[in-house]
């Protein structure tokens, strides 16, 4: 379900769902304040805003400052976001609960448009919005221009790409459904929507973009690529073991599966040609001897076998020639146009 810019309706009074924001929190002391300042100067204001603190090292009160009385605080040890995420969830009131990363801002009508969506259409049970993406404080892309929410297939989509991000969810189905996969380091969120999806639940998305995304450049590191890898192929593997899918969406799952293995073994021979952890050469040779990669590929992994040095040098050129913006997207499986 797309709905117009806004939610297309006007939200009568009192008729609107509970939000509360959740803000997962590891070090984030000089940008939390940003955070929280961006939902308490919304034009609907939440129902609450819950910061659950993942065992941070840093000050989490030091960087609320004025703002401490204004928050639910939950604290734990650390355990990763999934934990974060499942810890504010259940220590939230609200009917919705509303992500929002520590390093981003919601622009001020979000809060809006979604109770407008929910007023309009309480059968909804996940709202997403089009979101800003900035690097180093300058604005690159709209998220549809890169990731576009689907018109139609909306299920064989979020088997390819979570097309949903930082989504207003109904809490108690969330967390009746078992809330966000703990033993996932990157993309708990992209299960989670992908779960609830093929369960049957209903999403609405606004095309007006409400969410800034902000990037930094060396936000994301070549270990980070291979959780995220190794998550997208845990992703799947409960999709295709757990899920109600179609024929069609299984053999989609199948092949999706497959195509993110081989790009597993990439990024595994890359982290370790760049000094990360494995043997470069043995895992370079199981790309050159391995089914269903192409010469490209092949070529540069005989390379690596050969001289893993020669193909750290090859690598480190083509990152330092990259455009800063485009790596950091990169990294997240996105790419800009043009």
């Amino acid at each position: 379900m797309t709905v117009p810019d806004g939610g297309g309706v006007e939200q009568p009074p009192g008729a609107s769902a509970r939000l509360s924001v959740m803000i997962t929190y590891y070090k984030g002391e000089a940008v939390v304040g940003d955070a929280v300042r961006s939902v308490l100067e919304q034009t609907v204001p939440p129902h609450e805003i819950v910061i659950c603190d993942d065992g941070s090292p840093d000050d989490l009160d030091a960087g609320l400052g004025d703002l401490r009385d204004r928050v639910k605080v939950v604290r734990k040890q650390n355990g990763g976001t999934g934990s974060a995420l499942n810890a504010a969830a259940r220590a939230a009131t609200g009917d919705y609960v509303v992500q929002l990363d520590v390093d981003d801002v919601f622009l001020p009508r979000r809060l809006e448009a979604i109770s407008a969506v929910l007023s309009a259409r309480p059968d909804v049970d996940i709202v997403c919005s089009d979101a800003v993406i900035e690097h180093e404080g300058r604005p690159l892309v709209h998220l549809s221009e890169i990731d576009p929410y689907p018109e139609s297939g909306e299920r064989e989509e979020l088997l390819r790409t979570c097309t949903i991000l930082w989504p207003a969810v109904r809490r108690s189905l969330v967390l009746d459904a078992g809330g966000w996969d703990e033993s996932l380091k990157a993309i708990e969120d992209w299960d989670c929507w992908l779960r609830l999806v093929l369960a049957g639940a209903v999403v609405a998305h606004v095309r007006e973009p409400l969410y800034c995304w902000r990037l930094t450049t060396g936000s994301r590191s070549s270990s980070n690529r291979v959780a995220h890898l190794e998550d997208q192929v845990r992703l799947t593997e409960k999709a295709l073991q757990s899920s109600p899918l179609s024929a069609a969406e299984r053999d989609l799952a199948q092949s999706l599966l497959d195509a993110r293995r081989r790009g597993l073994a990439r990024e595994q021979a890359r982290r370790a040609i760049e000094g990360g952890a494995g043997d470069p050469r043995r895992l370079s040779l199981r790309l050159l001897t391995g089914s269903g990669f192409d010469r490209a590929t092949r070529a540069k992994a005989a390379v690596a076998v050969l001289s893993p040095a020669l193909a750290s040098r090859f690598i480190e050129r083509r990152r330092d020639a990259g455009d800063p913006a485009r790596l950091e997207l990169a990294q997240r499986g996105f790419q800009l146009p043009g």
